[in-house]
Parts: structure tokens; C-alpha cells; sequence
């Protein structure tokens, strides 16, 4: 028989050594992080899915598919083709010149315009020679002649117009250059007043004592809205030679030899078209005009004869290229496959591809321009300059491009390599950048657990394992020191252990006559209320049994 102190001392150990692991282990339990839990010693299964090659058709050889490309911004900027097993980008320059003035006017392009605030009647056609003007203004208020003597209306001039169409929308392309370029001459009598023929102007200048002609070029909108002149050329020695006759005399006709306009500067030139283009993209007006100015120096006697003014030539030439417009992109994308599955972990993810140009990159006019990598439309924070490339196929990135923080689960994973104008810039060709062999390696695992794996779960498992242990622990003790002896014996224990006491033991010994009449009265109480009313006084006969 093992002693009660034997026991205890068995029992005091274990339970300083149980009590602290449990709570020890319940405790940790809610601190171990998410990462120790999955390093955690359990019953799994992992499958790994390395080097996954996840496009298809990355050659480009089945006609694209499943490639497809989409154009932002301007759609006439850029384009997409595939040839050669190859995927092409193309930027689309353009130059263009126009030149459809040029030469000799004539009246199957040009049309006369009322000039209204130049009211003076005057002479005035289209000719072999081009655009001409004559004029005679008798100064004498009665004199045989037209116009004579109106101080009001020594004014008259004579408009050409004509329409011009161009064959592309000008809002998409930039004017780089243009010039003009118009030649006149004419002649007169000597009558007219020039500054030279009176000393204090020698040196040139007018006044409105002279007579001048005054030539010019304007360009505007259909409407007239907005106008610029571009070139002009105002007589100042034509008629040089002060005669004072009131009569024709070829003797003293003066001539103004061929004579080229004064015209604006290039960039203002290109600045007026620009403006004129704005009212409307493919549509501006250019005007031919001779404004004849006389003035009533000597009435009575003068006669002012002007017997040609001639706009020989015009020749307006610009070149406009195809504007890029900032940020037109354009790309080839595909769209593959999700990973899927449960507890997935995406190790490692690698694009490659080759890439090249046809030309060089016009670096000046647009140095930011480049290759951008798109993963899911994530943008990949290395980029490809456009400056960069190279003339023939060249691996993009040695050993790749990393895009594992790029990837996701359970949605398909899409791949774009793009082509992303930065600047805007004119361009006055195409220019073509290729790709070929476009690669996505993935490596992913896929972990299945037993159910148990989950620490909740385990817990839960493990206190009831604790519980189970705790209450087979008590029963073993309890079978130690009690149920294994017979009742009897575990009476006379119990027993026993009163006898150590000091206070008297619960149990009191009576007589056995007065124990039975107390155990009989007890049960004589429990029959007793079953019984309804008051006791039958009648006598019980014993009956007698039948003699055998």
C-alpha cells in the first residue's frame, strides 16, 4: 500500500510541473506570429510549380493571338502591327508642304473683292502679267476727267482673294517653317508726288501732301475674323520727276523696275498661319491687294496718272509635320491564366523580352519618352528610354525584369509592354520599335495542410487533452488510495482515520433494540401517508388455514 505521503509527494511535482507547461503553452499559443505558426511541425503536403512558363505565343508567330493591342491619346499618333514574328510599334511622323501659290496670278484662282472703304472707281484686271491696277485723278474739281477733285475720295483699291485647302486636319500637325515672297512693279507720270521731289523729304518718308501706292499680302480666316499681313511695299520714288502738266505724255512716264515686298519674319509668318488655321483646321484666306492713294497737291492743273500697278508674283510655301501629342501610349497585351488554389505563395516572377528601333530616337525634341512594363495595369518601376534602344534585338534587361511583387492570386494575370510618348514634338518621319520573345516565368508553391493546422483548432484540441489528462491523473489517484480496497475495508479506513482525530467521531453507537424501533417507526412514516382517514377500529382475524 502506497502512503498518503508517498503519494502527495508524487503528486506535488507533477502538478508544479504540469500547471506552468499548460499555461505556458495556451499563452504562446496567442503570441506566436503567423510566420512561426506556418514553421510549425505539422502534417502537410506542398506542391511546388517552378520556371511556369505563363504566355503563349511569345514569338509572335500565330498571327498575334492571343496579343492584342490599344492605343491612348491620339490614335493617328501611333499604330500596331505584327509581321515577322515580331510586334511592332509605329509612331507616325508626317511632312507635308504647301505650295499652291506660287507664280504668276490668275483670274482661274483669283477673285476681285469689293473693297469697300476704297470707293474710288479704278482700273483693274487679271492679265498675263498678273494683278493690275490703273488709275487717273484730275485734281481740277472741274475738270473733264473721273474723279476729279474730291477731297473726299482720293482713295481707291482693288482685293483679290482666294480660298485655300488643306489636306489634313491642321490641329494635329505643327508649321516648322514657311516663307513668302511676292515681286511688283509699275509705272507713272511724273506728276506724282513723291517726297524726293521736294527737298525737305529727299531722304524719304511720306506725308499727306504725296501720292503712293501702296501693295500688300494678308492671309486670314474664311470669315475675316482674324487677318495678318505678311508682306507689303509702299511707292516711294514711282512717279519721281515733278512735270505739272494736265496731259498723257508717255515722254514722261516714270517706271518702278521689279521690286520684291518687305515681308515678316519666318516665325511670325509661321505664327499668323498658325492663328488663321485655328478658326478652322483645314481652311484661310489669302488676299492680293493695291491701295492708290492721290492727294490734291496743285488743283487746276494736275493730273495724277498711275498706268500700272502690278503684282507680278506671289509664292507663299510652308512645311508642317504631324504632331505627337504627350502621353499617347500604345501597347501589346495579353492576358493569361490566374493562380489559384489554396495557401498559395508566389516565390519568384521574371518577364524578358528583346527590343529594338529602326532609327534613332529624336532624343532633343522628346528626351523622356520610353518602354514601360505593365503587370496587371501595375506599373514596373524600371522603364526603357526610347533614347536607348538599340538598332537591332537586344535583351531589354539582363536576366529580367523582376515583377513578383506585381502578382496576384486568383485574378488572370495580364502583361503589357508599352510604348509611352512623354513630350510633345513634331516628327516628320516613322519610326517602328519592335519586341520579340516576350517570356513570364513563374514560380509559385501550394500548401495543403491537415485539418488540425489551424492554431485555433489546435488549442481547443490541446485544453481538452489537458482535461482528459487532468481527470485520468484524478481517477489514477483516486484508484490508488480508495478503489482498489473491498467497501468493507474502505469503511474500516475511513474509520480509521477518525481514530486520529481529535474531536469525536461523527458516528454514534445506540442499542440494537432501540436502532430497530427507530428504523421501524421510520418506515411506519412512510407508509402512513398513504393512508386516507382515521384507522379501522375493528379487530384483524388472523384466518385459518385449511387443515391438510
Amino acid at each position: 500500500m502506497i502512503s498518503k505521503k508517498k503519494i502527495k509527494r508524487i503528486l506535488k511535482p507533477l502538478l508544479i510541473f504540469l500547471i506552468p507547461l499548460t499555461l505556458g503553452l495556451i499563452f504562446n499559443s496567442f503570441l506566436t506570429t503567423d510566420t512561426e505558426k506556418n514553421a510549425l511541425i505539422h502534417i502537410s503536403y506542398v506542391e511546388h510549380h517552378n520556371n511556369e512558363e505563363w504566355l503563349l505565343n511569345s514569338d509572335f508567330e500565330d498571327a498575334g493571338a492571343p496579343w492584342f493591342s490599344s492605343v491612348e491619346g491620339d490614335a493617328s499618333d501611333l499604330s500596331a502591327s505584327i509581321s515577322s514574328e515580331q510586334a511592332n510599334y509605329q509612331v507616325n511622323g508626317d511632312i507635308r508642304t504647301f505650295s499652291e501659290v506660287s507664280g504668276t496670278p490668275t483670274s482661274a484662282d483669283w477673285t476681285l473683292f469689293n473693297h469697300s472703304i476704297r470707293p474710288l472707281p479704278l482700273t483693274y484686271e487679271i492679265n498675263e502679267f498678273g494683278c493690275n491696277v490703273s488709275h487717273v485723278y484730275d485734281e481740277d474739281s472741274s475738270g473733264d476727267f473721273p474723279n476729279s477733285g474730291d477731297q473726299t475720295a482720293n482713295l481707291a483699291a482693288a482685293l483679290w482673294k482666294r480660298n485655300l485647302t488643306l489636306p489634313v486636319d491642321m490641329s494635329d500637325y505643327v508649321i516648322t517653317s514657311a516663307s513668302i515672297n511676292a515681286v511688283v512693279n509699275g509705272s507713272a507720270d511724273t506728276d506724282i508726288e513723291t517726297p524726293t521731289d521736294h527737298p525737305p523729304f529727299a531722304e524719304g518718308g511720306y506725308a499727306s501732301l504725296f501720292d503712293f501706292t501702296r501693295f500688300y499680302v494678308e492671309i486670314s480666316d474664311l470669315n475675316n475674323i482674324e487677318s495678318y499681313e505678311i508682306a507689303y511695299n509702299k511707292t516711294l520714288h514711282l512717279g519721281l520727276g515733278y512735270a505739272g502738266r494736265r496731259v498723257y505724255d508717255s515722254s514722261t512716264r516714270n517706271y518702278m523696275s521689279d521690286t520684291n515686298m518687305t515681308t515678316v519674319d519666318e516665325d511670325v509668318l509661321i505664327f499668323a498661319l498658325t492663328q488663321v488655321l485655328r478658326h478652322d483646321n483645314h481652311n484661310f484666306t489669302i488676299t492680293l491687294g493695291i491701295d492708290v492713294d492721290s492727294e490734291d497737291n496743285y488743283p487746276g492743273y494736275e493730273l495724277d496718272v498711275w498706268y500700272s500697278l502690278l503684282i507680278k508674283s506671289c509664292d507663299l510655301t510652308f512645311t508642317y509635320e504631324k504632331k505627337m501629342d504627350k502621353s499617347s501610349a500604345i501597347s501589346f497585351t495579353q492576358i493569361g491564366n490566374q493562380i489559384a488554389g489554396t495557401n498559395i505563395k508566389i516565390k519568384e516572377g521574371n518577364l524578358s523580352f528583346k527590343y529594338m528601333i529602326d532609327q534613332s530616337w529624336p532624343t532633343s525634341l522628346s528626351p523622356n519618352s520610353e518602354i514601360r512594363v505593365l503587370i496587371n495595369d501595375k506599373l514596373h518601376s524600371e522603364t526603357l528610354k526610347l533614347s536607348l534602344a538599340p538598332d537591332d534585338f537586344q535583351f531589354a534587361k539582363i536576366g529580367g525584369f523582376n515583377i513578383t511583387n506585381l502578382l496576384n492570386v486568383d485574378i488572370n494575370i495580364s502583361v503589357s509592354i508599352q510604348v509611352f510618348i512623354a513630350d510633345e514634338f513634331s516628327l516628320d518621319r516613322d519610326i517602328t520599335i519592335s519586341i520579340d520573345e516576350v517570356i513570364l516565368i513563374i514560380s509559385y508553391s501550394e500548401t495543403f495542410p491537415d485539418p488540425i493546422n489551424d492554431p485555433w483548432f489546435a488549442l481547443g484540441f490541446f485544453i481538452l487533452a489537458a482535461i482528459g489528462a487532468t481527470v485520468l491523473g484524478a481517477l489514477l489517484i483516486a484508484y490508488i488510495k480508495v478503489w482498489r480496497y473491498p467497501v468493507a475495508v474502505r469503511k474500516v479506513r475511513k474509520f480509521g482515520k477518525t481514530l486520529t482525530n481529535t474531536k469525536s467521531p461523527d458516528v454514534k453507537i445506540i442499542e440494537r433494540k432501540r436502532a430497530f424501533n427507530k428504523g421501524y417507526q421510520e418506515e411506519l412514516n412512510k407508509s402512513s401517508k398513504l393512508l386516507k382517514g382515521a384507522p379501522s377500529s375493528e379487530k384483524i382475524v388472523k384466518p385459518k388455514l385449511p387443515e391438510s
